[in-house]
């Protein structure tokens, strides 16, 4: 069943003492300095008790089940993804990610907190926090829930390229494969980016990747794009979309959130779709040539 739990739930505001009206941390969570006990850092000027990891999973395992078997948006599940690669491989998660997948791709930018790989120059700032880590957020993970995981997390915290995103995605596009080195089974990925419910539970989304609304066409991509495309929309304005029937990869990187996410023209204007949409009246604008 699914989890209950929105995806926007501030897992830092269970750190704040509620009994003042300013962020005043609850005792032996965060500190200003790092620290023997206090090595998780979230800013220049804020570090996260590392004991405090457990309690985020905890109130992961701890959060509630519906009783009604229905699609519910949450990432939840993929907060677990280092631990479970961890468990399987005995590697970290970002040592297998690079060792598996971005060195053999050459997609080299794809990376964890930026901020320790490359110039804040060659890194595009985020959103300026007035509320959990009080600066502008600039080379680090955007997600709270993933800053408090030291920016390692499976739902959150890729930076890189167009360049480099697209070898990802054509990869996807490859049903597994790249170059002359498979990366992932065929039969796995299309798993994963298939719709997982049958035609009368009107999911748009597949395992870890948007899909094409079925009942109206727009929603989540362009109106064109079949049934068997796939893609990610992001919180801070990315975008990605594959289409295996026209042999397409889109790659639309932005940040709307800068200086503050009360911006919504991308979405209210659907720029990204409507980029896309123009790809595809492209394409058959080449095929009746």
């Amino acid at each position: 069943m699914a989890k209950a739990i929105n995806n926007n739930t501030k897992l830092w505001a269970e750190c704040i003492n509620l009994s003042n009206t300013q962020t005043i941390w609850k005792p032996n969570t965060f500190s200003n300095s790092a620290s023997l006990g206090f090595e998780i850092p979230i800013t220049e000027n804020l570090w996260m008790n590392s004991a405090y990891k457990d309690k985020v999973f905890k109130e992961i395992a701890d959060s509630p089940l519906r009783e009604k078997k229905e699609y519910v948006y949450s990432d939840l599940s993929y907060y677990l993804n280092p631990q479970i690669i961890k468990r399987l491989t005995n590697n970290e998660w970002e040592t297998y990610l690079n060792d598996s997948f971005y060195k053999p791709l050459g997609a080299n930018t794809l990376v964890f907190n930026a901020i320790d790989k490359f110039s804040l120059e060659n890194i595009v700032p985020t959103e300026y926090d007035s509320l959990y880590r009080k600066t502008l957020i600039h080379g680090r993970v955007h997600d709270e829930g993933a800053s408090m995981l030291g920016g390692l997390s499976g739902h959150a915290g890729l930076f890189g390229n167009a360049n480099d995103l697209a070898k990802l995605m054509q990869m996807y596009l490859n049903e597994g494969s790249y170059g002359d080195k498979n990366y992932i089974e065929k039969a796995t990925l299309n798993q994963y980016t298939d719709y997982p419910f049958t035609v009368d539970v009107n999911s748009r989304r597949g395992i870890g990747f948007d899909k094409a609304d079925r009942k109206k066409a727009g929603i989540s991509t362009s109106k064109s794009a079949s049934a068997s495309s796939f893609g990610h929309s992001g919180f801070t304005g990315t975008y990605t979309w594959v289409d295996p029937e026209e042999q397409l990869v889109y790659i639309f990187l932005s940040n709307r959130v800068y200086p503050t996410r009360n911006n919504s023209k991308l979405s209210d204007l659907n720029v990204r779709t409507n980029i896309l949409e123009i790809i595809y009246d492209s394409i058959k604008l080449g095929v009746k040539k």
